[in-house]
């Protein structure tokens, strides 16, 4: 009789689950373009006239229809809150079955501060890695709104694995004055946009240097705040610039060169370089005087546009300080801004960086 052998039966691919929450959420979720149709998109808010013109997102969910009546939060966290407790249980059965959580939200209103605590505490409860991107108010808005954020920040913090702070006043400080408001509020989710697709794509595209779920749940599960640096170039060397630009970014808050943990996505084209890469690699190794090991991870784009193009996402976390004091910025350090901008890069004072060393 001859021994049969099992067959293979292959696991079905990471799930993940990106959640925009409010507006500010729902705004960046419906225009998110992502490299891979691996990700099941959800917009949740109390506002049911918001959610009625999202009709690219498959999945609405109106928060707390009892709470609210679909009118929105006015506001007030503490009714964002109520009001997405009401509705756990839609929000249980489409985030079910998730491995990872993408939760976008801004904080300093109603429903996203609210919600997005209790949307987090929830993923975690059905088992997702859960991974929060935030924005802060500008500076200009201090006072009510300013304390509503830091408190909601302060929530989520509490229940979410990680959160990634976008600063909207630290965008401010370094655009060319002449930018107009529509466009640096554009910016902003510009930005989550391009750290939320260094992580999906991450665990979606095909890879070079095998990176799998389980280091990224190692790497950021209950890391708390933590700091975002983001790079992108193209032509020769592009691994290692956009690598610079990433440990030098404008958006970093705290000290990097005592962070213990450190997720690092790379994402090129068909021209990535195998000498580009190690020496990219190299650099966070000079930059970080830890012995760590960070969690590395490089995958290729499928994008015919993108052959000669890198794009570098690094999250860090227990850094010795989080979030400093914001300091103006001379105009003498102002870029322009009137580059071209691709519908997936960086806005290009990103890129220029003229923050000099960390």
């Amino acid at each position: 009789m001859q021994p049969t052998t099992p067959s293979f039966q292959p696991y079905p691919p990471i799930t993940i689950k990106l959640i925009g929450l409010g507006g500010c959420g729902g705004n960046l979720v419906s225009t998110l373009k992502l490299q891979t149709d691996r990700v099941d998109l959800i917009v949740a808010n109390t506002d049911h006239q918001d959610l009625t013109g999202r009709t690219n997102v498959p999945t609405r969910i109106l928060l707390g229809p009892q709470c609210t009546a679909g009118k929105g939060a006015g506001g007030r966290p503490e009714v964002g809150a109520a009001a997405t407790v009401e509705s756990e249980p839609a929000l249980a059965k489409v985030l079910s079955g998730a491995d990872l959580v993408v939760i976008v939200a801004g904080m300093g209103g109603g429903t996203g501060t609210g919600a997005a605590p209790v949307v987090a505490r929830l993923a975690r409860q059905l088992g997702a890695l859960t991974l929060a991107f935030v924005t802060m108010p500008f500076y200009v808005e201090k006072g009510q709104r300013s304390r509503t954020a830091e408190q909601g920040l302060t929530a989520l913090t509490s229940e979410a694995d990680a959160v990634v702070v976008v600063s909207n006043q630290k965008i401010l400080n370094v655009v060319d004055p002449r930018t107009t408001l529509s466009v640096a509020l554009t910016y902003s989710n510009t930005i989550l946009g391009a750290a939320i697709s260094g992580v999906v794509d991450q665990l979606s595209l095909p890879s070079l240097m095998q990176l799998d779920f389980s280091h990224i749940r190692q790497t950021l599960s209950n890391a708390g705040q933590t700091m975002l640096g983001i790079g992108s170039a193209s032509g020769s060397d592009a691994a290692q610039r956009a690598m610079h630009h990433a440990l030098k970014c404008d958006l970093l808050e705290g000290n990097l060169l005592k962070a213990r943990r450190v997720f690092v996505s790379i994402i090129g084209g068909s021209q990535l370089g195998l000498i580009d890469v190690q020496q990219a690699i190299e650099q966070i190794h000079r930059t970080i005087n830890n012995e760590i090991d960070p969690v590395i991870g490089v995958v290729t784009s499928p994008h015919p546009a993108h052959r000669d193009r890198v794009r570098v996402t690094l999250i860090a976390s227990e850094v010795e300080s989080f979030r400093q004091p914001l300091r103006s910025v001379r105009s003498a350090n102002i870029v322009s801004a009137s580059n071209h901008l691709y519908p997936d890069d960086l806005p290009p004072f990103l890129k220029l960086h003229h923050r000099g060393s960390l």
